[in-house]
C-alpha cells in the first residue's frame, strides 16, 4: 500500500467534507475522521518533540512557533472569508445555518476569543464552522510536550479522559458533549502519544491494507446499526485509527503523498464556506452536484492557500534541529 500520512490526512478531510456537503452520505465517518486526526496529531507531535525539538525551553518555543505558523495564517484567512459570507450571503437568500447551525456571527468576548485564538471554550457561533475541533487540537498542543517526554503523563491523560467519557455515559443522547469537549477528546491525543512511545514494540503489528480496510468497514456499520457511530463505533474507530497510524508510519511515499497532505488542512478549513457561496448559484440543497462543485472549488482554493500562504510562510519556520544523544550501550 504505497500511501502515507499525507494521503491518510486527505482521506480524512475528504470524509469530513462529503459528510457536510452531501445529504445522502452515510453517518459516522466524519466523526471518525476528526478523532482520527487527533490520533495522528498526538503521534506526530510526540515524535517531532522527541526527535526534532527536544525538551529545552528553546526547543519548546520553536515547536510552539512552528505550530502557530502552520495553523493560524490559513485559519485567519478562512475566518475572514467566513465573515464575508455571514455579512453578504443572506442578502442573496442563502441561509448559512442550513449548512451548519454554528455558522453565524460570534457573540460576547468568549465567542470572539475562541474564534480568533482557537481557545477550546464553548464559543457557540463560529466564523469557520469546523473550527471547534481545531480548537480542541490547539488546546492539546499545550499538554502534548508533557506527554511526549513522560509516558506516565500520557497514560494519566488517557485514563482520566476515558473515565470522564464513561461518567457521561456512552449513549447517542450525550454524543455531542463527548465528541466536542476538550476533556473528553483528550484521551485520543494521549493514545497517539503512547503509540509514538511504544512504536518500536508495536510496529510488528503494522498492516496498512488490513488496518485501513477495517477502519472503512467500521464506518459502514451505520448501514445496519444506525446508533453505532454515536456509541461504541467512535471508540473503535480511534483504536483502528491508531493501527492505521502505526501501519503507515514507516511507509515509503512520494511527491503525491506530500501534495495530498498539504491540501488536507485547507480542504478541512474551507469546504463549508465554499459551499455556502456555491448556494448562490445552485439550489439550496445538499445534492451530489452541490457536493461535487463545492469540493472541486475547495480543492482549487486549497491549492492557492498552499502556494500563496503555506509555502511563503514555510521560510519563516525555525529550522534548527535537536539532536538526541546516542543511546548508552
Amino acid at each position: 500500500m504505497n500511501v502515507g500520512f499525507g494521503a491518510w490526512r486527505f482521506f480524512l478531510a475528504f470524509l469530513v467534507a462529503i459528510s457536510h456537503l452531501w445529504s445522502r452520505m452515510i453517518h459516522g465517518p466524519a466523526a471518525y475522521a476528526v478523532w482520527g486526526f487527533f490520533v495522528l496529531s498526538g503521534f506526530l507531535m510526540t515524535y517531532v518533540l522527541q526527535n526534532k525539538y527536544g525538551s529545552s525551553v528553546l526547543g519548546l518555543r520553536d515547536f510552539a512557533y512552528n505550530r502557530f505558523l502552520r495553523i493560524f495564517p490559513a485559519y485567519w484567512v478562512a475566518g475572514v472569508l467566513g465573515a464575508v459570507a455571514i455579512i453578504a450571503l443572506p442578502h442573496y437568500g442563502v441561509s448559512l445555518v442550513s449548512l451548519n447551525p454554528q455558522f453565524a456571527w460570534p457573540t460576547g468576548w468568549v465567542g470572539w476569543l475562541g474564534n480568533i485564538w482557537l481557545v477550546p471554550l464553548p464559543v457557540g457561533n463560529l466564523l469557520v464552522p469546523v473550527s471547534g475541533a481545531l480548537a480542541v487540537e490547539v488546546g492539546a498542543y499545550v499538554l502534548l510536550p508533557l506527554m511526549a517526554f513522560s509516558r506516565p503523563a500520557a497514560w494519566l491523560g488517557l485514563i482520566l479522559s476515558l473515565l470522564l467519557n464513561g461518567a457521561h455515559g456512552i449513549s447517542p443522547e450525550n454524543f455531542a458533549i463527548r465528541y466536542t469537549s476538550f476533556l473528553t477528546a483528550f484521551w485520543v491525543f494521549a493514545l497517539g502519544a503512547l503509540l509514538a512511545h511504544y512504536q518500536t514494540v508495536l510496529s510488528r503489528y503494522s498492516h496498512p491494507v488490513l488496518s485501513v480496510g477495517l477502519w472503512v468497514l467500521n464506518a459502514l456499520v451505520w448501514l445496519v446499526y444506525d446508533v453505532w457511530p454515536w456509541t461504541y463505533g467512535l471508540y473503535l474507530s480511534v483504536l483502528l485509527s491508531g493501527w492505521v497510524v502505526l501501519s503507515l508510519a514507516s511507509a515509503k511515499v512520494g511527491r503525491m503523498d506530500m501534495v495530498l497532505g498539504n491540501l488536507s488542512y485547507p480542504l478541512y478549513l474551507f469546504h463549508t464556506t465554499v459551499g455556502v457561496f456555491v448556494w448562490v448559484f445552485l439550489p439550496p440543497e445538499r445534492s451530489f452536484v452541490f457536493f461535487l462543485v463545492s469540493f472541486v472549488l475547495t480543492l482549487v482554493l486549497s491549492w492557492l492557500v498552499v502556494v500563496c500562504i503555506d509555502e511563503r510562510i514555510d521560510g519563516f519556520k525555525k529550522r534548527k534541529h535537536f539532536k538526541r544523544p546516542a543511546p548508552l550501550p
